[in-house]
């Protein structure tokens, strides 16, 4: 899915960034205060590769690594830090700050601010980047940067994206313009996408769509019915609902069925071969008859013959009814070519049937 630049309205102003937070979910009562733990380890085995600096003054522990940064960026940007740092906590290696629900790699990246190694390119990050650092921003109320990750987001994230966040994290201002994206698109939403705005906004997404005549049908109506079970995995032999899914109890089901599908193609496959050895036997047989007669013109279940029998009225010729063995070695040849072209013209029409199945299906996968 591309980038959706011109649905976003311009990034938020400082003040009107400060009246959405004011209906943000975060709250600080809510926040859990760092705590600090003493640790009997050797800490020189625990220092972070880049984040240990010598001249450091704040020490931060977090999934077994020491963090020794400087104390100046977090009491000058943030309210939050401003708050728990009034003390000596996080000068001693002895006894840092624990930020227990805080990883490594989201930490690493939002001090990828504070500390950038390339001036001229400093805030080169995917989306997934600048949501993290969205995130820390938001909790520690680091206010620049939280300005710096929503001017990032407004230009590159993808509506849906925008939805989510901008719901998470009060900013309002991308919201009108994601929703009519979405709902105007000629896609649907897929199963990723629907898992990450929630039941509620599905529902609304999927009504809007319907209602303003959105997007356009890319299948036939007909298809749904042969569908809905692999859409909403339902499984006659059970009373409850199976999910489809790549991975998981739901994948080893689908799994099964492929395996399943798969022996009924190897089953069809020895019938074709089968028949084919019958068939190229009775060919074999039928060329085998004498071939010193030739079928009447106008009657093809008879011989010309110029030997022997009657004139016929209607070619001209002697002809002779043909012999009881020719006729039944006949229809038992053409009997045999009618039934393998008809299995195999049914295998290929089940193999095109499958694949454009599985080209449906591919929607509702994740």
């Amino acid at each position: 899915m591309s980038s959706i630049l011109t649905s976003a309205p311009p990034s938020p102003s400082l003040q009107s960034l400060r009246s959405s937070l004011a209906s943000s979910p975060l709250d600080l009562a809510e926040l859990e205060t760092p705590t600090v733990q003493s640790h009997g380890l050797e800490f020189a085995e625990q220092k972070h590769s880049r984040y240990y600096f010598r001249d450091g003054n704040l020490i931060f522990l977090i999934e077994g690594k020491l963090y020794n940064v400087h104390r100046y960026f977090f009491e000058r940007d943030s309210s939050y830090f401003r708050s728990i740092l009034e003390g000596s906590q996080g000068t001693d290696a002895n006894n840092p700050l624990v930020l227990p629900d805080v990883s490594c790699s989201d930490f690493d990246e939002f001090l990828a601010i504070l500390y950038p190694e390339n001036f001229r390119r400093p805030t080169e990050k995917t989306t997934p980047q600048w949501t993290s650092i969205l995130h820390l921003a938001a909790k520690w109320e680091f206010e620049s940067i939280k300005l710096l990750a929503i001017d990032n987001l407004t230009a590159n994230a993808v509506p849906v994206d925008k939805i989510v966040l901008g719901r998470r994290y009060g900013i309002v201002e991308w919201l009108p313009g994601a929703y009519q994206a979405v709902c105007t698109r000629e896609d649907s939403l897929t199963l990723q996408e629907g898992m990450k705005l929630g039941v509620e906004d599905v529902i609304k997404i999927s009504a809007a769509r319907q209602a303003y005549g959105c997007g356009k049908s890319r299948f036939e109506t007909k298809y749904l019915s042969q569908d809905l079970g692999d859409i909403f995995g339902l499984d006659p032999s059970k009373t409850g609902p199976r999910p489809i899914a790549t991975g998981g109890k739901a994948g080893k089901k689908q799994k099964k069925r492929n395996a399943q599908s798969a022996g009924h193609v190897d089953d069809e496959d020895d019938a074709i071969k089968a028949l084919e050895g019958e068939v190229s036997d009775a060919q074999a047989a039928f060329q085998a008859l004498p071939a010193s007669d030739g079928l009447c013109g106008k009657y093809p279940n008879h011989f010309e013959s110029y030997g022997s029998g009657s004139r016929c009225d209607s070619c001209g010729t002697k002809c002779k009814p043909e012999t009881e063995e020719y006729r039944l070695k006949k229809e038992d040849k053409e009997k045999k070519e009618r039934q393998l072209k008809d299995l195999i013209n049914k295998r290929q029409q089940r193999q095109k049937e499958l694949a454009a199945k599985d080209g449906r299906m591919a929607l509702f996968q994740y």
